[in-house]
C-alpha cells in the first residue's frame, strides 16, 4: 500500500492505543529518552501531530513528484495555512526536517519516536552530590522554619568553606522544591510540627452523623467572641467567652452561657439548659480535653477523670468521651464557630478575628476612624444585649437550610424538633439542678454564711458553729443556697440577706429620718433578733431545769453531808504464768510479724498516691520496676499491664519506654 496510507493506519492505531491506556509493553521498544518524553501529554500529542504532517508531506510528494521544487511548494502551502491545525501544533519546519522525521519513524517502527526529547536526557539528574544534599536538608529542615533564600546563602558559604563545588541558587531552589513535592510529610513535620502534619498530611476520618439521633451526642467547647461586651463586674469592655453545647445529629446549637470570667458554673448552666431544651438527657457528652480547655475551666486540673466531671455526667446517664488535643477537625462545633463570625462582624464593637484583620479604628494612628466610630454610635454591648444578639442569630441559623452537610438541604431546627424528647420530669429537673450546683465548704458565723461577697442566713444556722457543705448556683438561683452538714444531711435553704432584706441595708436612723418602709424593715430586723434571743433563753431554761440544776443540787448535798470513807486495802492480783505452748505461740507470732514486715513492698503502692493522670502513674511504676528493681504488688503489676494495651500508651509512651527497657536490659547484662 502507499507509504502515506500505511503511515495513516499506524498513526490511527497508536492514537487508539494511547487513548485506551495500553501498557508500554504493547508498543515497540523505544530508547529511554523517548519513553520519558511520551509520558508528557503535550510532547506525545505533538509527536502525533508531526506524524500527521509527515503523512501530508508524503501524500503531496506522491501526487506532485519528489523534486526540490515540489518540496518547497509543500512548505509554502503549509506556511500559508493549508493545514492550520497542524501549523498551530507543530510550528515552523523545513522539508529537510520532514525527511528526517520520516526516517526516524521508519527506523523506530512507531510515530512516537517523533516526540520532542530536548531536556529529557538530563531530567532528574543533578550536579548535587550526597554531601550537597545533606547540607541543604540540614539547613532547610529546621524547626525555626528559615526562609529558603536564607538557607541558600548559608549553604553556599559552607560549600565554599569546604572547598567543594558551589551550585547556583536556582539549582539549590530546584532541589528544595523537588524535595518538598516528594517528601511533603517530612517537610511539614520538621518545619511546622505535629499539628500541622496532622492537618495537612494525615488522612481524615470521615464520620457519618446520620447514624446518630438528635440528643445522642452533644459537643461542648468554648469560643472567645470577636467583639467587646461590658464586664458586669468591672464595667470595662472585654471579649467574652461563650460556652456552647452543640447537637451532632441536627447541627443545632443547644444550651450556652456567656461568661466574663471562666468557671465551672458556666459549664453547669449551659449543660442544664441543654438538657431542658433537648427534653431528655444526652447519651454521650463530647468534651474538648485540650490543655487550653482544662486551663480555662478547670484551673490546676490534670484531666477530667480526676476533676469529678466524668462522674457528674455519668450520674445522669451520660457517657463522656474526649477529643484529641489540638485536633480541631474532630469537633464539628469548631466549624460552627467559624460560621458564627458572620454575626460577630456586624457588631459595633467588632475587634477582628486575628491581629491582621483588626478594624481600622484599632490600628495605630487611625484617629479619623476612631472619631468615626464614636460618631456612628459605636460602643461595647451589655451582657444582656450580647445574649439577645446571640440568641437571635442562633434562631436564624436553625432556620437556614444546609446543603453541604449530612442534612442534605434540611433545616437544623426541623431536624431537632423531630428528634427532641418529650421533656424532663419534675424529679429529673430537680436532680439536674442539685447535681449541676457548685459545691464549697464554708463556716457558719453569727451573720450566716458568707459566699462570693454575699451573706446567706436561716434561723436553723443560729445555734451552729461548724463547717458545712453548701451547694449554690450563681445563674439559676443566686438568691439562695442549700446547706448540708459534712455527713450529707440537709440542714436548711439559706437565703440571700440582701435580696430578701433580712436585716440588711437598714437606715441608721430609720424612726427619725427614714421612710415608713425603712422603719418597717428596721422593726422586722429587731423582731428577728428578739426571736433569736427568746429562743436561746428558752433553750437555756429548759437545759437548766432538766440537766444543770439537778446536778448542782446533788453536788451541794454531797458537800454538806460528806460520807466517811473507809480505807481500802490494795489488792494484788498475781499474773498467771505462761505455759510452754503459749510461749511458743507468742514467738511464732513475733516471727510472722517480722516476716510480714520484710515482705512489705519496697515502695509506696500507686493506690496510696495521687497522680495527675495515667501517664504520670505509669512513669512512677516504670521507674520503680526497671530503675529501682523493686517487685510490684499484684495490683500495680496488673494495672501496668492493662495500661500498656491502651491507645494512649501506644500513641504517646510506647516508643520511649521500649527504648528505656532496652537501656536497662543492657545495663543489667553488663552488671551480670
Amino acid at each position: 500500500m502507499p507509504e502515506e496510507t500505511r503511515l495513516a493506519i499506524q498513526v490511527a492505531e497508536e492514537k487508539n492505543a494511547v487513548a485506551k491506556a495500553v501498557p508500554s509493553s504493547a508498543l515497540p521498544t523505544l530508547p529511554a529518552t523517548t519513553q520519558t518524553a511520551i509520558m508528557d501529554d503535550s510532547r506525545r500529542n505533538k509527536a502525533l501531530a508531526r506524524a500527521d504532517l509527515v503523512r501530508q508531506y508524503l501524500g503531496w510528494m506522491r501526487r506532485y513528484g519528489h523534486g526540490r521544487a515540489q518540496k518547497h511548494d509543500f512548505i509554502t502551502a503549509y506556511m500559508g495555512g493549508a493545514w492550520p491545525a497542524l501549523k498551530a501544533e507543530v510550528g515552523k519546519v523545513s522539508w529537510q526536517t520532514l525527511e528526517r522525521w520520516k526516517l526516524e519513524q521508519e527506523r523506530a517502527g512507531t510515530v512516537l519516536a517523533l516526540a520532542d526529547k530536548r531536556g529529557v536526557a538530563h531530567r532528574g539528574k543533578s550536579l548535587l552530590t550526597g554531601r550537597h544534599q545533606t547540607v541543604i536538608l540540614g539547613h532547610i529542615l529546621n524547626p525555626n522554619a528559615p526562609n529558603v533564600n536564607q538557607c541558600v546563602r548559608e549553604v553556599q558559604k559552607i560549600f565554599q568553606a569546604e572547598d567543594i563545588y558551589i551550585p547556583s541558587k536556582p539549582t539549590i531552589r530546584r532541589f528544595i522544591t523537588s524535595y518538598t513535592r516528594s517528601c511533603f510529610d517530612e517537610w511539614t513535620l520538621f518545619r511546622e510540627g505535629k499539628k500541622a502534619w496532622n492537618d495537612k498530611c494525615a488522612i481524615s476520618l470521615l464520620r457519618d452523623w446520620n447514624l446518630v439521633s438528635v440528643g445522642d451526642i452533644v459537643i461542648a467547647d468554648g469560643h472567645t467572641l470577636n467583639f467587646e461586651t461590658l464586664n458586669p463586674a468591672t464595667g470595662k469592655p472585654k471579649r467574652m467567652t461563650i460556652l456552647l453545647f452543640y447537637d451532632g445529629a441536627s447541627n443545632c446549637p443547644l444550651g450556652w452561657e456567656i461568661m466574663p470570667t471562666e468557671n465551672v458554673a458556666c459549664i453547669s448552666a449551659a449543660f442544664r439548659r441543654t438538657c431542658i431544651l433537648l427534653g431528655k438527657f444526652p447519651r454521650v457528652v463530647y468534651l474538648d480535653n485540650g490543655r487550653a480547655f482544662r486551663a480555662r475551666f478547670f484551673e490546676g486540673c490534670a484531666d477530667f477523670e480526676q476533676a469529678g466531671i466524668c462522674g457528674l455526667y455519668e450520674s445522669l446517664g451520660c457517657k463522656v468521651i474526649h477529643a484529641w488535643p489540638y485536633h480541631g477537625q474532630s469537633k464539628p462545633i469548631e466549624r460552627f464557630f467559624g460560621t458564627m463570625h458572620e454575626l460577630e462582624v456586624w457588631m459595633p464593637s467588632y475587634t477582628g478575628f486575628d491581629i491582621a484583620h483588626k478594624p481600622a479604628r484599632m490600628k495605630r494612628g487611625e484617629e479619623l476612624h476612631r472619631k468615626l466610630y464614636e460618631k456612628m454610635g459605636g460602643r461595647p454591648l451589655t451582657l444582656e444585649e450580647t445574649h439577645a444578639q446571640v440568641a437571635r442569630w442562633f434562631i436564624e441559623y436553625m432556620n437556614r437550610p444546609q446543603l453541604r452537610t449530612h442534612l442534605h438541604g434540611r433545616k437544623p431546627g426541623d431536624v431537632f424538633t423531630e428528634g427532641r424528647g418529650d421533656g424532663l420530669s419534675h424529679d429529673d429537673i430537680s436532680k439536674l439542678t442539685v447535681l449541676m450546683m457548685q459545691k464549697k465548704i464554708s463556716v457558719i458565723t453569727k451573720d450566716g454564711i458568707k459566699l462570693n461577697g454575699k451573706l446567706y442566713w436561716h434561723e436553723a444556722l443560729s445555734s451552729r458553729r461548724h463547717e458545712v457543705l453548701v451547694r449554690y448556683d450563681e445563674h439559676f438561683s443566686p438568691d439562695h443556697m442549700l446547706v448540708y452538714d459534712m455527713d450529707g444531711n440537709l440542714i436548711c435553704k439559706a437565703l440571700d440577706r440582701e435580696h430578701h432584706r433580712i436585716g440588711y441595708g437598714l437606715h441608721p436612723a430609720a424612726e427619725i429620718l427614714g421612710t415608713p418602709e425603712q422603719w418597717e424593715e428596721f422593726k422586722a430586723a429587731l423582731a428577728i433578733k428578739g426571736q433569736q434571743k427568746n429562743q436561746s433563753e428558752a433553750l437555756m431554761c429548759g437545759m437548766l431545769n432538766a440537766t444543770v440544776m439537778p446536778e448542782v443540787r446533788a453536788h451541794i448535798a454531797a458537800i454538806q453531808n460528806p460520807v466517811p470513807e473507809t480505807p481500802k486495802r490494795a489488792v494484788v492480783i498475781p499474773l498467771p504464768k505462761a505455759s510452754a505452748e503459749e510461749k511458743a505461740a507468742f514467738e511464732a507470732a513475733k516471727a510472722q510479724a517480722k516476716a510480714d514486715m520484710d515482705a512489705a513492698p519496697a515502695y509506696t503502692p500507686s493506690d496510696l498516691k495521687r497522680f495527675r493522670d495515667s501517664q504520670e502513674r505509669y512513669a512512677y511504676l516504670f521507674k520503680v520496676k526497671y530503675e529501682q528493681g523493686a517487685e510490684l504488688v499484684p495490683a500495680d503489676a496488673a494495672w501496668m499491664e492493662t495500661y500498656e494495651r491502651t491507645p494512649e500508651y501506644e500513641r504517646y509512651g510506647k516508643a520511649r519506654y521500649e527504648g528505656l527497657k532496652a537501656v536497662y536490659a543492657r545495663q543489667s547484662a553488663r552488671t551480670a
